[in-house]
């Protein structure tokens, strides 16, 4: 079975780009039978599950999708809660949050996932350091604009129990772990900027990766952090395949506005 994968699409920051069509192409002429999308759709969670079913209805492979911590953010804080939208990704038939799904002997899992600041740098900064989600006059969009960040290690927890039930429920199959937030290190921001010794702390779990290392998970897709890296590790492959901002396109030399060159080289295909 050929599975394509791909993450964080944002589709109202990258609203001038026909990206949903783009997609659709590329993973209808690779033959893939699923694809998998690991967050950041959209920041309306009702577009964001919009488009994920007019793509499955609209090609012959089948979609399924975790949201990431963009499709968490309320488009209207007093009127939907995080406990309505999260609420609305469990009831959705095509993401994974709450759910498994499969095929034969192979099982798709997952969810958002969340951070502990296990990415963090420790010897500078301490939890309550981390807690406060603000360094070098920048700050943390879900600081603001998720309420699970006022407990970030609780909700991280929350997280990894609910993937580990989902895990103890397929066991035996060929498992596919998808999560917005990333599992390993080696996915994180690793250059000189020192303000990622911070930051990092918010881009995922280093149990995550340990928890899917343990239970026999064969591939894992992440995204969250605008890399395209892939690797194995452990006897786990794990891909993050991120399409990001447009604006982030400039540093492919001569491919700064093509959609078409950073749709190819964003997504990822694998067989299992």
């Amino acid at each position: 079975m050929k599975i394509a994968a791909i993450s964080d699409l944002h589709l109202d920051i990258n609203r001038d780009y026909p990206v949903m069509e783009a997609l659709r192409d590329e993973v209808e002429e690779s033959g893939a039978s699923y694809l998998l999308v690991a967050g950041d759709v959209s920041e309306d969670f009702r577009l964001t599950g919009d488009k994920m079913r007019k793509l499955d209805e609209s090609s012959s492979f089948s979609v399924l999708y975790v949201p990431g911590n963009h499709d968490l953010w309320s488009p209207e804080p007093d009127r939907f809660g995080i406990d309505y939208i999260y609420s609305f990704f469990k009831d959705d038939e095509r993401c994974l949050t709450g759910k498994e799904r499969g095929d034969g002997d192979v099982a798709f899992i997952g969810d958002v996932g969340w951070y502990d600041y296990s990415f963090g740098n420790h010897c500078r900064f301490s939890d309550e350091m981390f807690e406060k989600m603000t360094y070098m006059g920048r700050t943390w969009q879900d600081g603001i604009r998720n309420p699970w960040t006022r407990e970030n290690k609780g909700r991280c927890s929350l997280q990894l129990e609910g993937i580990e039930s989902s895990l103890e429920r397929v066991e035996g199959r060929k498992i596919v772990a998808v999560t917005h937030m990333l599992p390993i290190r080696e996915f994180t921001v690793l250059d000189a900027r020192p303000e990622w010794e911070y930051f990092n702390a918010f881009l995922g779990s280093l149990r995550f990766g340990e928890l899917f290392e343990s239970r026999g998970v064969s591939y894992s897709v992440s995204g969250h952090v605008h890399y395209r890296k892939e690797m194995e590790k452990n006897g786990v492959y794990y891909i993050c395949p991120c399409l990001g901002y447009y604006s982030e396109w400039r540093f492919a030399k001569g491919h700064e506005t093509d959609l078409g060159y950073h749709m190819k080289a964003s997504l990822r295909y694998f067989e299992i």
